[in-house]
């Protein structure tokens, strides 16, 4: 069976960083993962803020 990594946060999914890479927002997404403190379970991307991705989770 195959695992189907989806997002389910809903409208707050507009301030993550697979959204702003979608729509090709870079710097953007430079200013809030210049200093990465969490990581998405779902996609790996690195962020400043847990509010920034999906699924966060402590870097470790």
């Amino acid at each position: 069976m195959e695992s189907n990594k989806t997002c389910q946060c809903g409208a707050k999914h507009t301030g993550h960083i697979c959204m702003l890479k979608s729509a090709g927002r870079s710097e953007e997404i430079a200013h809030i993962s210049d200093h990465p403190t969490v990581t998405c379970f779902t996609c790996g991307a690195e962020a400043n803020s847990a509010d920034n991705v999906c699924n966060p989770m402590p870097m470790g």
